[in-house]
């Protein structure tokens, strides 16, 4: 085993530190400080949640905690992540600080980074307000990265046309079967929500936590057939004739133009589009039975931060009501904290959505799903 030096070796006596410096975390005054530090984040993902760091939370935290200044990198759709990862490790194996103090990306990052040892384990006693999260969200990441938001894949339908949406997935293949041309879904290689969907048909033969683990064997993957023959049979049933767009957008604005009655769409996008009055207003928003997948977006904190005080002080201010009511007004994402801390007229909004999602295949099962949706339901082709 490599032997740390430099802040490695010192991690636990800074975090230490940290935890007795987190002054004011919890609604008192904040310490001042002569010293400006600035504080590194590199956030990948869209630009709705750059806009979120940039617009809302960043000025928000800095206003509140005058002693800190951040300086974001954007890291698009995650492009330059490796990199990214690449220099967390290189510092780490060489004992060094690093210039990334915190980082919100792909699972599958945080997932290689613990075998390295390279974020540091949260606990309510360096970030207090971590209690509010629920365990079981905690547990699913070993508590390495801070689940601030969530969302999930829910349906969308248009409440003018669909009277009784469907509450189970089996009732929704019904009305898919009973209103040909009125339902699609997104490509999977190119969404989110489609996977999901698809997924969906998959898990409607098979257990989802068989394929959520870390173990893969392809000789498994015979129990999708089932999931596949439904789709497959579903194909004419779909908008002009079993077309599958590109992207959530694409999605969405069949739904804006009414091209479309119903489709799996994520809820933040959804809620987002409707608040902005993109949507018609008759669109509405459910989760059926069994639930579609969902996942929590994860911030790491570097254990080679060189700002391990600050990254502590942000982490636990984004888990303030403050924080997480700006996390639903801007992009309607779901709280990272129990829904009971959140403002009663919050929960309202979103109680026909904000229930338990079903777990996303592991990565290398759902690449398979991808290529074998082409494969299996529309023959290679669109």
């Amino acid at each position: 085993m490599r032997r740390l030096t430099g802040p490695w070796r010192t991690l636990a006596a800074a975090l230490v530190a940290g935890a007795v410096c987190l002054v004011g975390l919890n609604g008192g005054t904040p310490a001042r400080a002569a010293d400006t530090v600035t504080l590194n984040l590199y956030i990948g993902g869209d630009t709705n949640i750059f806009d979120l760091w940039k617009k809302a939370l960043l000025p928000a935290f800095t206003k509140r905690y005058p002693r800190y200044k951040a300086n974001m990198v954007e890291l698009l759709h995650d492009n330059g992540s490796e990199g990214i990862y690449a220099k967390i490790l290189a510092a780490k194996r060489a004992g060094r600080t690093v210039d990334v103090d915190l980082w919100e990306t792909t699972p599958g990052f945080m997932e290689q980074g613990i075998g390295e040892g390279l974020w540091v384990k949260l606990s309510d006693r360096i970030v207090p307000n971590i209690s509010k999260v629920p365990a079981d969200t905690l547990a699913a990441a070993d508590y390495y990265g801070l689940p601030y938001r969530g969302s999930s894949v829910v349906i969308g339908y248009n409440s003018q046309f669909v009277k009784n949406p469907p509450s189970t997935f089996d009732d929704l293949v019904a009305w898919i079967k009973a209103n040909p041309g009125k339902f699609t879904y997104c490509d999977p290689n190119t969404c989110g929500s489609g996977t999901a969907f698809v997924t969906g048909a998959i898990y409607r033969y098979a257990s989802a936590e068989r394929f959520a683990g870390k173990a893969y064997d392809a000789k498994d993957e015979a129990a999708w057939q089932p999931g596949w023959k439904l789709l497959k049979d579903l194909q004419p049933a779909m908008y002009n004739n079993g077309f599958h767009p590109n992207g959530n957008v694409a999605v969405l604005q069949l739904l804006a133009q009414q091209n479309i009655w119903m489709a799996s769409v994520w809820s933040d996008m959804g809620l987002d589009w409707y608040t902005r009055g993109q949507l018609p207003k008759a669109m509405r928003f459910i989760q059926i039975t069994p639930p579609l997948m969902g996942d929590d977006s994860r911030v790491m904190l570097p254990a080679g931060s060189a700002h391990l005080e600050g990254a502590l002080t942000l982490l636990n201010w984004l888990l303030t009501p403050e924080a997480q009511t700006m996390v639903i007004d801007v992009v309607a994402g779901y709280p990272g904290i129990d829904w009971k801390y959140m403002p009663e007229s919050v929960r309202q909004k979103f109680k026909d959505v904000a229930k338990a999602f079903a777990p996303w295949p592991n990565p290398k099962y759902l690449a398979d799903i991808k290529r074998l949706w082409h494969e299996q339901v529309v023959g290679g082709a669109q």
